[in-house]
């Protein structure tokens, strides 16, 4: 695991990050902006007609150009990395991702809109019960024990390699035929590691004692039915590799959500946690370029005042 320390850690490259890491780094503060493998919605937005200063601009190069401004500062470094955990409110705040821990002062959240709801039944609750986002963190306590993999890509694939290298029994649920994967699934497959393609989790089981116990599961793209029955697999850790539910993890750390899960935040872009700041569309309110922008540069200014009282403290 790489170990990064930092004065702000921004979560989330959009235009509310950018913005606040600008701001950051205008400052001179030691900024981390961390990437996650989600793209922006700019990234995906075709036209922009309303930034001022540009009358027609596609998403994917406005979002190029606030990088190159944030990346100018020196102080300032993007990584890659989803966030897996948080632990903060307890003076220095520590975030760790599939590959590193973060430690920091202060914390902008600024995913987006993010994940809104869990792709498996009962997976939210499960978090820590036998459902982990991270192989390489949580693998060694399953060793000889049976472990199922949910993801498309690469990353899947390698991370069950990962697995049986531990000595874990290891299996993988994929989506996507066999012949969709990436050439290193001919690699898994030859380890005796079975795949389960063209196949969809719809739901974690747990036992009497909250743990997950079994997995249920349907042919992708098949409609249930009475003739239709469900495939189960038992197991002691199901490791979900297609998406890291943010929110569900920002509420687990002790984040105020409002009803429609959103980040609650005041008027500094405040949460109800002292030194964590959040900004953008994961705050709810009007999904624009402009406010996310805004809301950023709240964020940064605010968490480096922050971050001058601690200091003086």
């Amino acid at each position: 695991m790489d170990e990064y320390k930092c004065e702000v850690l921004i979560i989330g490259a959009g235009p509310a990050g950018l913005s606040a890491g600008v701001y950051c780094g205008r400052s001179n503060r030691d900024t981390i902006i961390l990437i996650g493998k989600e793209s922006s919605a700019l990234a995906k937005t075709k036209e922009i007609q309303n930034w001022l200063g540009k009358k027609n601009i596609s998403g994917p190069d406005l979002l190029k150009e606030f990088i190159e401004h944030a990346e100018s500062h020196e102080s300032v470094r993007l990584i890659e990395g989803d966030v897996i955990s948080l632990m903060v409110g307890m003076g220095m705040n520590i975030v760790s991702t599939r590959t590193a821990n973060i430690s920091s002062d202060a914390i902008i959240i600024a995913t987006g809109m993010g994940e809104r709801k869990e792709i498996i039944k009962n997976e939210s609750g499960l978090i820590g019960y036998g459902v982990s986002y991270c192989a390489l963190c949580d693998g060694p306590l399953y060793k000889e024990r049976q472990v199922y993999l949910y993801g498309d890509d690469k990353e899947v694939l390698e991370d069950a390699l990962s697995l049986h290298q531990m000595g874990c029994i290891t299996h993988v649920i994929t989506k996507v035929g066999f012949e969709e994967l990436p050439e290193i699934a001919k690699e898994v497959k030859e380890k005796g590691i079975k795949i389960i393609d063209k196949t969809e989790i719809i739901e974690a089981v747990p036992d009497a004692n909250g743990i997950i116990q079994k997995i249920k599961c349907k042919p992708v793209n098949k409609e249930l039915s009475e003739d239709n029955e469900l495939s189960e697999y038992d197991l002691n850790c199901l490791f979900i590799l297609s998406h890291i539910p943010s929110n569900s993890i920002f509420k687990k750390a002790g984040i105020e959500l409002d009803e429609n899960r959103n980040v609650k935040v005041d008027e500094n872009q405040q949460t109800n946690i002292k030194g964590v700041f959040a900004a953008g569309d994961v705050t709810g309110g009007l999904y624009q370029v402009v406010f996310a922008a805004a809301e950023g540069a709240r964020a940064g200014i605010n968490a480096c005042k922050y971050l001058r009282h601690l200091k003086k403290d």
